[in-house]
C-alpha cells in the first residue's frame, strides 16, 4: 500500500557520523530507487530484468549491482521504500485506519505498476525456495497490521470506532481486503476497489461520515 508519490525523490537517511565515500552511497542507493519507483509505476514489473532496469534508471549494470545483488533484492527494497513512504503518511495524516486505505486505494488506481509488482512478488514468496521474498513479506505485513492496529485503536479511545471489534483482526482485514481488492482490479478494472472499503468502512463501524470521491483524472 501507498499513497505518497513514488515519482517524488525522497533524501537520503541522515549519517551524521559518516562522511565521504559511505554517505555519497547512501544518497546514490536512495536516487536509484526514487528511480526505480518511477519505473515500475511506468511499466510494472513485465520484462524488468537487472540489466534492463538498470538502462531505464538511468546506471549500469555493474553499478546496479553494486547496491543490490539480485533483481529481487532491488524489487523488495522497492516495496520497502513504497511502504516506508506509506506507512510515515499514515502516522502523519490523523486518519482512521479505513479512511487512510481509502485514500491508499484512490492513490493506487493510478500507479497499476506498482500494485502489479506487490501482487507478483507476494505470490513469488509463497514459494517455499523464496526466503527472502518470504521474510519481506512477514515483516511487512507484521508492520503494517502494528501501524493499523494502533490508528483503530486510537480511534475506539476517541469513539470512532466500535469498540467490540478486536483492532488487531480489524487490521488484518482491512490488509486482506485492501490486497484482495487490488488483485481483483488489476485483473478488471471494473471491480469498485473504493466501494467496497466503504462498505468494510460502514460494518466495522469506523467512520461517522461519507467518504467523497476524488475528481476523477
Amino acid at each position: 500500500m501507498t499513497i505518497s508519490d513514488p515519482t517524488q525523490p525522497t533524501p537520503a537517511p541522515a549519517t551524521p557520523s559518516r562522511r565521504g565515500p559511505y554517505a555519497k552511497g547512501v544518497q546514490r542507493r536512495q536516487q536509484i530507487l526514487d528511480r526505480a519507483l518511477t519505473v515500475f509505476d511506468e511499466r510494472g514489473v513485465e520484462g524488468t530484468s537487472l540489466r534492463a532496469l538498470g538502462e531505464a534508471i538511468g546506471v549500469s549494470h555493474a553499478a546496479l549491482r553494486h547496491y543490490f545483488d539480485s533483481r529481487e533484492q532491488l524489487l523488495l527494497e522497492v516495496l520497502r521504500e513504497a511502504d516506508r513512504r506509506a506507512l510515515e503518511a499514515a502516522e502523519e495524516s490523523g486518519l482512521g485506519a479505513v479512511d487512510f486505505v481509502l485514500r491508499t486505494a484512490d492513490y493506487n488506481m493510478r500507479i497499476p505498476g506498482l500494485m502489479a509488482l506487490y501482487t507478483t512478488m507476494s505470490a513469488q514468496a509463497l514459494e517455499s525456495s523464496n526466503e527472502r521474498s518470504r521474510e519481506f513479506f512477514v515483516e511487512r505485513y507484521a508492520s503494517i497490521r502494528g501501524a493499523l492496529t494502533n490508528i483503530f485503536e486510537v480511534g475506539r479511545q476517541q469513539g470512532v470506532s466500535r469498540p467490540d471489534v478486536p483492532v488487531d483482526l480489524a487490521a488484518a482485514l482491512v490488509i486482506a481486503a485492501c490486497d484482495g481488492l487490488a488483485t481483483q482490479w488489476l485483473i478488471d478494472s471494473r471491480v469498485d476497489m473504493r466501494g467496497a472499503m466503504e462498505l468494510l468502512d460502514r460494518l466495522l463501524g469506523t467512520s461517522s461520515s461519507d467518504h467523497p470521491r476524488p475528481p476523477q483524472d
